[in-house]
């Protein structure tokens, strides 16, 4: 009997254990296949584009949007940063291996970014999902000490090999930063262009140093070739001849850059040019373009790179639904700065129209008003207002204080100084110099006139030169209106840097809104500047 009940108890243990191993191994299969439904469920990562003739890289590239963030901003040319960032973001869904870049001139240009001082761009970049970044001259506007305050938000590099402390020769900013793209090795270097000292307010550059670009280009080709496989400089140089130092030289010079990504010229290239082996590519400005460029790498070596444009139609149907997170971010940015831009602060009965080449070659309606406000408000006997520092027109009808900002956008501060009427003329004489080039140095004036004879050489062009019909006495002292930018040898003013301060009148756009909104009208337009061999232009 006792025999019996052990059988049974042996036997009951046995069903238990097989059974016991059943419901465990329903388990296991039922985590299993939670375990798969779960990573079928989650979201896959794109697989690298891999062609025939290897991996295909993506480098999609903005430069000189000037903070035209909203599709009005450049009547109606420009994308808005809504539909370029959903663009942007379609290319990296489209293929993986894509790196966003940017060459510069991106935090300062229109009211809604200037007033923060370039801050309000940053969220955009960073929803937008670009991999790194060149400073472009007018990014500058704001000092370096702020450019790095900005640079600290940004959630990707700021790239500068050739900005440096004179004192310490530190660099600024990171020269480079390395990728890895489904086993292709990426290096991108950055360089700023070294005119940006004579372009920006002085007060800022007193202690930086713009290193010479080739030089700079070929250490980072020397550190950099030797480890990657595709070599990439992101670069605000340019390609007019205006330019000092143009992107075209680098490419010359220095043999390994494989793309430069380029601005400041403000170049529309729908393919990009080629230099030797280097492909430049630039976008034109204002976000009027999205630049792309292929790349393919086969083992370790670039056998195929290829650029194009897409224009705002190319990108709707890329990218049909403008991002959602972008257009709330500007929402934002609007509102928060609504109130200070919609002030009211005078009418025009026409428009003062801005047109580049036009001011930057002869006397304007806009210029002669603009120096009538220099004059006017700090009381001086003379102004002068070098072409370049003008963004926008003066509108008709109402006038607010975005406008004024959207005219002189770049935080300078009218001064009123002493000088000699011979610092006034060689302070004329340099600003014509260059004509008939469309140079920022042109000179708008009030409270004189003269003859700019283009016939005679430089320095001795000015003729005719007087004050109300009389003329100028070469030694007698007069009081002259002109930004902080010019009086601390701007644009190459250098025979206005020793002057005295007679008087410091505020920011131009204020002091412009000033003169607005006392009823101000224009006066002898068309009378100041005349050019011999091409009537009064």
């Amino acid at each position: 009997m006792q025999e019996t009940n052990r059988d049974q108890t042996s036997y009951q243990q046995a069903l238990r254990k097989k059974y016991e191993r059943k419901i465990l191994m329903n388990v296991h299969r039922c985590l299993l296949a939670l375990v798969i439904g779960i990573v079928i469920w989650l979201p896959q990562p794109s697989e690298a584009v891999q062609t025939s003739e290897g991996v295909r890289i993506t480098l999609v590239h903005t430069n000189d949007t000037h903070a035209r963030i909203k599709p009005e901003d450049n009547a109606g040319k420009s994308m808005g940063w809504a539909v370029l960032a959903a663009a942007i973001k379609k290319e990296r869904e489209l293929n993986p291996d894509t790196l966003v870049l940017d060459a510069g001139d991106t935090f300062h240009g229109l009211p809604l970014i200037t007033l923060s001082r370039g801050e309000n761009m940053v969220p955009l970049l960073n929803l937008t999902g670009y991999d790194a970044m060149c400073l472009g001259n007018q990014d500058f506007n704001y000092g370096a000490p702020r450019l790095l305050e900005l640079s600290k938000k940004l959630k990707f590099p700021i790239l500068a090999a050739n900005v440096a402390y004179k004192d310490s020769g530190q660099l600024l900013f990171a020269p480079y930063k390395e990728f890895n793209l489904s086993g292709v090795k990426i290096a991108v270097f950055g360089l700023v262009t070294p005119e940006t000292k004579q372009k920006i307010s002085p007060l800022w550059m007193k202690n930086l140093a713009f290193l010479d670009p080739v030089q700079q280009a070929q250490l980072m080709v020397d550190k950099l070739r030797p480890n990657n496989d595709l070599i990439i400089a992101v670069t605000h140089l340019g390609i007019d001849p205006v330019c000092a130092d143009k992107s075209t030289n680098v490419a010359q010079k220095v043999k390994g850059i494989d793309i430069i990504i380029d601005g400041h010229s403000h170049t529309v290239l729908p393919q990009g040019i080629k230099e030797g082996d280097t492909l430049i590519c630039q976008t034109g400005c204002y976000d009027s373009y999205l630049g792309e460029v292929n790349v393919t790498i086969n083992n370790h070596r670039v056998v195929n790179k290829s650029a194009r444009l897409l224009g705002l139609d190319e990108v709707n149907r890329l990218a049909p639904t403008p991002d959602q997170e972008v257009l709330k971010e500007i929402e934002r940015i609007t509102k928060s700065s609504q109130s200070i831009l919609d002030k009211v602060i005078g009418k025009s009965s026409r428009k003062l129209q801005y047109n580049r080449e036009e001011i930057r070659t002869s006397e304007t309606e806009l210029g002669d008003y603009a120096a009538d406000a220099y004059r006017g408000v700090s009381d001086a006997d003379i102004a002068i207002v070098n072409a370049g520092t003008f963004r926008a027109d003066i509108p008709k009808g109402t006038i607010t204080r975005k406008d004024t900002i959207a005219v002189f956008p770049f935080g300078n501060n009218v001064h009123k100084i002493q000088v000699t009427g011979a610092q006034v003329k060689e302070a004329l004489e340099h600003g014509v110099s260059k004509y008939p080039a469309d140079v920022g140095i042109f000179p708008q004036v009030s409270g004189v006139s003269f003859t700019l004879d283009s016939s005679a050489p430089a320095g001795s062009r000015v003729v005719n030169l007087e004050m109300n019909g009389k003329p100028i006495d070469l030694t007698q002292k007069y009081s002259l209106a002109v930004t902080n930018f010019m009086h601390t040898g701007g644009d190459g003013y250098s025979m206005l840097v020793n002057a005295p301060i007679l008087g410091e009148y505020g920011l131009a756009d204020d002091v412009l809104a000033a003169w607005i909104s006392r009823g101000e009208t224009l006066h002898n337009s068309g009378e100041r500047i005349r050019i011999l061999g091409t009537g009064n232009k």
